[in-house]
C-alpha cells in the first residue's frame, strides 16, 4: 500500500511539473510605451513584444480613433545566457495624439493573442515636455470666409518651429470636398520673433475655387517632422533613424460660400477683384491697309481671382467685307501673393476684301465685382480701319476738263480748248479702254487668289469652335445643330471651358431661352441627374494630373440622349392638328 501510494505522489508531481512547464512556455504579447503623460505636439513610442515566431502583423486599427500612426519599425532580437536561448520580435509603433484629454491606447491582437489597454493623458502643461510653448505648431487662415460660389479664397498656412528639424518634414495634402485647390508658388522659408523667441517659419498659400454652395469645412493639416538631437552636428545626413518625432494639427476652417445673385445678367459668371481687357495688331493702324493684306488682332483678357479655365473664349469680330480665321487660343495662370492671375489670349488673321472703311463692333465682357459686390463690364470700343486698294492697281486717269463759252444766243456751251485730231482722239479712247482693262484684270486675279488663299487655309487649319459668352454682340441665338456640334466638339478636344460654354449656346438655342446663362441653369432645365454628376466629376478633376479622369465622353453621350428625347417630344407636339383646320 505504501508502495502504491508513493508511486501515486510521484504521478501527481510530473503532472503537475508539466502543467506548469507547458504554461511557462506558453506564447505571450505584451504593450508597452515609452512614458504615459505627453503634450499634445508630442508623439509617444508603443512597443510591441512578443517570443512567437510568427509572420502576421499586429492588427493596428483599433488605434485610429485617438492616434495618428507616424511610423512604423520592426526588429528581431536573440539572447543568450548560460546556454539558454531567448528570442523575440518587437514592432515600435510611434503615435501623434490627435486630442487632448485621457486616451486609452486599446487592446491590440496578433493572431490569436492579445495585448492588455494603456492609458495616456495628453495635457498643454506636460512634465515631460517641461514648457509650455510647442517647439513646433501651425496656423493658418483665409483671407475671406464668406464668399460666392466659383470665387477664389487664400488661405496662408504657416509653420513655426524653434528647434531643428531634419529633412524629413511632410505636410498632408491638401484636399477639400466640392473646391479646386491650387499651391500659390514653392514653400517661403524665413525666421520670425514670437515673444522674445525666435522661429523658423515654413509658409505655403493655396488658392482655393468653391464649387458649391453652402458650408465648405477646410480640414485640418497635420505637420509631421523629426527633431535634431543637440549632439548631431550632422543633422539627418547620417542620423535618419535618431531624432525624436513630433508633430502638429492646423485648425479646421469653415467657408460660406453662397450662389450667384439673381441679379447678375453676364452670360458666364465671372467672380473677380479686377478684371480688364485690351488688344493688340501686328501692325500700326496708322499706317496703309490694303486689300488681301494678313493683319493680326490679339485680345488679352486678365482677371485677378479667376483662372484661365475659368475664362470664356473671345468670339471672332462678324464683318462683311474681310475673311477671318481664327488663331489657337493661350492660356496662363500667374500665381502671387495674392492669388491667381488667369489670362487668355485669343487672336484672330483679319484679311481685308474691300477697299473703303472696315469697322470693328464694340467688344463687352461682362464680371462681377467681389470687391463692391456689383455687376461690370469691360469693355474695347468700336475701331474703324481704313482699307485701301491693293498695290499695284493702276489709276483710272481723269478725262480731259472743258470749259464753258456763251454762243450768240447768250447760252454756254462747253467748248474744248484745244480740240484734238480725230487720231488723237482714237488713241486717248484706246488708252483709256486699256487704263480700265488693266485694273479690271488685277482685280480678278486678286480675288481668285483670295479665293484659292481662303479654300487651302480652311483645309489646312482646324477651325477652333468660337462660343459667344460674356460678348453681347447680338442676342440672336445659333442654330441648335450648330451649337450642339460646338458642344461635340469641345467633348472631343477635351476642353473643359469649352465644353461649358457651349452647353449653355446649346441649351438656349435648344429650348429658346435666353436666361440660361450658367451652368447650373442649363442642369437645372436639363433636370438629369446623371449629366449634373458628371460636371461635378469634371469640375474635381478639371486640376488633377490625370485628364482621362474627366468623363468627356460620357457627357457628349449624355447630351446626346437628351436631345434626342427634347427633340422628339417637339416633333410630337408639331404634329398635333391645328385648331383650325385649312383646306
Amino acid at each position: 500500500m505504501a508502495t502504491k501510494s508513493l508511486m501515486a505522489t510521484k504521478s501527481l508531481m510530473a503532472l503537475f511539473l508539466f502543467i506548469f512547464a507547458g504554461s511557462a512556455l506558453a506564447a505571450t504579447f505584451t504593450a508597452t510605451v515609452d512614458r504615459t503623460v505627453i503634450a499634445p505636439y508630442e508623439t509617444v513610442e508603443l512597443t510591441l513584444r512578443t517570443d512567437k515566431s510568427t509572420d502576421l502583423d499586429p492588427d493596428l486599427s483599433a488605434l485610429d480613433q485617438d492616434f495618428e500612426v507616424v511610423n512604423t519599425r520592426q526588429s528581431r532580437q536573440i539572447r543568450i545566457i548560460n546556454g539558454q536561448t531567448e528570442s523575440w520580435l518587437d514592432w515600435v509603433v510611434t503615435l501623434a495624439p490627435k486630442r487632448e484629454g485621457r486616451l486609452v491606447i486599446p487592446a491590440l491582437r496578433l493572431g490569436s493573442l492579445s495585448s492588455e489597454p494603456i492609458r495616456i493623458r495628453v495635457q498643454k502643461d506636460s512634465s515631460v515636455a517641461g514648457n509650455n510653448v510647442s517647439p513646433v505648431f501651425m496656423r493658418t487662415e483665409v483671407d475671406n470666409e464668406f464668399v460666392y460660389v466659383q470665387q477664389q479664397v487664400v488661405l496662408t498656412l504657416r509653420v513655426f518651429y524653434r528647434v531643428n528639424l531634419y529633412d524629413d518634414s511632410r505636410l498632408s495634402p491638401l484636399n477639400i470636398d466640392g473646391a479646386i485647390v491650387q499651391q500659390l508658388g514653392d514653400t517661403r522659408k524665413y525666421e520670425t520673433v514670437i515673444d522674445g523667441k525666435r522661429y523658423g517659419v515654413f509658409e505655403l498659400k493655396f488658392a482655393i475655387h468653391p464649387q458649391k454652395t453652402g458650408q465648405i469645412e477646410i480640414p485640418e493639416l497635420v505637420f509631421n517632422g523629426t527633431i535634431a538631437e543637440r549632439n548631431d552636428p550632422f543633422g539627418s545626413i547620417f542620423s535618419l533613424s535618431s531624432g525624436k518625432p513630433v508633430v502638429a494639427r492646423s485648425a479646421e476652417i469653415m467657408l460660406n460660400v453662397q450662389p450667384q445673385p439673381d441679379s447678375y445678367n453676364g452670360r458666364a459668371w465671372l467672380p473677380a477683384s479686377d478684371l480688364s481687357v485690351s488688344e493688340s495688331w501686328s501692325q500700326d493702324l496708322n499706317d496703309e491697309v490694303h486689300v488681301g493684306d494678313a493683319i493680326t488682332r490679339t485680345i488679352t483678357v486678365e482677371a485677378d481671382g479667376l483662372t484661365s479655365a475659368q475664362l470664356p473664349t473671345i468670339p471672332k469680330p462678324r464683318l462683311q467685307h474681310a475673311n477671318i480665321y481664327p488663331d489657337q487660343s493661350k492660356t496662363e495662370d500667374i500665381p502671387t501673393d495674392n492669388g491667381i492671375i488667369g489670362k487668355r489670349m485669343d487672336a484672330v488673321a483679319i484679311i481685308p476684301t474691300q477697299a473703303g472703311e472696315m469697322t470693328l463692333p464694340a467688344l463687352r465682357y461682362s464680371w462681377f465685382d467681389v470687391t463692391s459686390n456689383e455687376e461690370k463690364v469691360a469693355e474695347l470700343p468700336a475701331r474703324t480701319i481704313r482699307v485701301i486698294p491693293a498695290a499695284g492697281a493702276a489709276p483710272v486717269p481723269a478725262l480731259p476738263a472743258a470749259s464753258p463759252i456763251a454762243n450768240g444766243n447768250g447760252k454756254n456751251e462747253a467748248k474744248g480748248t484745244e480740240c484734238p485730231p480725230p487720231e488723237a482722239c482714237e488713241t486717248t479712247a484706246a488708252n483709256i479702254g486699256n487704263a480700265y482693262f488693266w485694273p479690271s484684270m488685277t482685280g480678278l486675279f486678286a480675288l481668285l487668289w483670295l479665293i484659292s488663299t481662303s479654300l487651302w487655309l480652311l483645309a489646312r487649319r482646324q477651325r477652333i469652335p468660337v462660343v459667344t459668352d460674356t460678348v453681347q454682340e447680338s442676342e440672336q441665338l445659333q442654330p441648335e445643330a450648330d451649337a450642339f456640334t460646338l458642344l461635340r466638339e469641345g467633348c472631343e478636344q477635351s476642353n473643359v471651358n469649352e465644353v461649358k460654354l457651349a452647353l449653355i449656346t446649346w441649351c438656349q438655342s435648344l429650348f429658346n431661352e435666353q436666361h440660361l446663362s450658367t451652368v447650373e441653369r442649363c442642369l437645372a432645365k436639363l433636370g438629369s441627374s446623371e449629366l449634373r454628376a458628371l460636371f461635378q466629376q469634371m469640375d474635381v478633376a478639371v486640376y488633377s494630373p490625370d485628364k482621362s479622369s474627366v468623363p468627356f465622353s460620357e457627357i457628349l453621350r449624355e447630351c446626346q440622349k437628351l436631345r434626342k428625347q427634347h427633340l422628339k417630344q417637339t416633333r410630337k407636339n408639331d404634329s398635333l392638328p391645328g385648331l383650325y383646320p385649312t383646306d
